[in-house]
């Protein structure tokens, strides 16, 4: 046999009996010399050891997750995406004089287009949401029957550096601007206009596409996602009115801008979980279990906007950082509760290792160390377990079915390792307050810290106590 052969051989068989003498040293040390110090050192290095693997179900929550949000933006695309809706507005080809001359002392003239907004606008949207399924994901999509009134007029244009030489109204559109080319899927039927309360055959179209009116150096138009239509302004300084009904379908949220110089919504929803966001909140909520109202009032200063302006190539001023409205969000999403209760995985398996130790600390019997890190691997599968159900059968089930068997085999555990039936009763009525405690901070966004810091407080206090009569090197309480 080789040299290195043997070497190797020597070296496992060494390492074997060393690892065995480890593992066996709460048996063949004495009681009476066993150092409960090191005792709970060592629990507190199994804790942090445990630890680990619950990070690992903390990236397969992540993984899942990400996985769940590229799935609702699937849906979310199919029913039209998250809709931003702005307007209505008149936009109008223009040519601006600039006052600069060419070397061939010809006049430079620009092409732009005006854009003016509502004098006042009432948006009133009715919405219903539903949530849609794809294998075990969840998203949710709406249907709004959005109705848009109010006055436009008189349309003044706005100053610019030079001077407007042409506005052509015969060309002339009223548009709604849509946040994405992917929003008109959410058109689900053919929007209605009427003008100072009459029905006009308006003949919208997809995009608000407008040609340049001819000038020196090209033609291009203005092409922005959204719908226009033809309306020939025929006397610009004539105060008109309009209601345009716009049903549209969407997924995941809906957001307005306030295009008008005083801008009023109300929305109305059957979702119970809303959450408002954007550049605005809601001067006005009432939410209730089978849905919300809410009201938004900007007033005219306040929407940092003009009356008109001028725009070459987009409508990005109309509502780039004014959008607010709603997201349908759901509460019961399972990986937001897993993941904040996974934030305070160490401190709950210390707490279960505690009430282990504590057992060992008062009444002599000894738990080995093997026994502690299956106690410690079944807290780690309980989250995973939760977060596994918790994707076909909701949460609060999930929940309640592991943690019930979770403890229920933790306290048999520890009848069996302490050999008494009354130790497994308390430990599992210490383990039950453990889960009540988790399922608190995996509901509780708001007070998840605070619970958490009261429990670690309380948890070194009761070790404190009750261990304070205990002889650390040498394992026996005091005389």
């Amino acid at each position: 046999m080789s040299a290195p052969l043997m070497i190797l051989k020597a070296a496992s068989r060494v390492g074997g009996e060393f690892l065995r003498g480890v593992l066996s040293m709460e048996i063949n040390v004495p009681l009476r010399h066993r150092s409960l110090g090191l005792k709970l050192i060592l629990v507190g290095a199994l804790a942090f050891m445990l630890w680990v693997p619950a990070m690992l179900v903390y990236g397969l929550v992540f993984e899942r997750s990400t996985r769940a949000d590229s799935v609702k933006r699937e849906i979310y695309g199919l029913a039209g995406g998250e809709q931003a809706i702005s307007g209505p507005v008149i936009i109008a080809p223009a040519l601006i004089d600039t006052g600069k001359r060419r070397s061939d002392g010809e006049s430079i003239i620009d092409a732009t287009f005006l854009v003016f907004t509502p004098k006042t606008l009432s948006i009133d949207a009715e919405v219903n949401a539903t949530q849609r399924r794809r294998s075990i994901y969840e998203a949710t999509i709406y249907d709004a029957d959005i109705v848009m009134s109010g006055k436009f007029g008189p349309l003044i244009p706005p100053r610019v550096q030079g001077e407007i030489t042409e506005i052509d109204w015969s060309r002339a559109v009223i548009a709604v601007k849509f946040g994405a080319n992917a929003a008109l899927k959410g058109v689900r039927d053919t929007p209605r206009l009427l003008v100072n309360g009459k029905d006009v055959a308006a003949a919208f179209e997809p995009g608000v596409t407008i040609p340049a009116l001819a000038r020196p150096g090209g033609d291009e138009g203005l092409n922005q996602p959204g719908i226009s239509a033809a309306a020939p302004i025929p006397d610009p300084q004539t105060e008109f009115s309009f209601k345009l009904t716009l049903p549209m379908s969407g997924g995941g949220a809906l957001y307005f801008a306030p295009a008008g110089e005083e801008t009023h919504v109300t929305m109305r929803a059957n979702w119970p979980d809303p959450s408002f966001q954007g550049a605005y909140l809601p001067d006005a909520r009432v939410i209730r279990d089978d849905g919300f109202t809410a009201e938004w009032r900007i007033p005219y200063l306040a929407r940092n906007l003009p009356r008109s302006f001028t725009t070459g190539d987009g409508l990005g001023q109309l509502d780039y950082g004014k959008t607010f409205g709603v997201n349908f969000i759901d509460a019961a999403s399972p990986y937001q509760s897993v993941n904040r209760a996974l934030k305070y995985a160490l401190m709950f398996m210390g707490i279960v290792f505690l009430t282990f130790f504590l057992f060992e600390a008062t009444t002599g019997a000894r738990a080995h160390p093997a026994q502690y890190i299956l106690l410690g691997l079944t807290q780690v599968i309980f989250y995973l377990l939760v977060l596994a159900f918790s994707e076909h059968v909701g949460f609060e089930k999930a929940f309640a079915g592991t943690a019930a068997a979770t403890v229920a085999l933790s306290g048999a555990y520890a009848a069996t390792v302490f050999h008494s039936v009354w130790r497994g009763i308390i430990a599992l009525a210490a383990f039950s307050g453990a889960y009540g405690l988790i399922y608190l901070l995996m509901k509780s966004e708001d007070y998840a810290l605070l619970i958490g810091s009261v429990t670690a407080f309380g948890a070194i206090a009761l070790t404190m106590y009750v261990t304070r009569e205990l002889d650390w090197y040498g394992g026996r309480d005091k005389p």
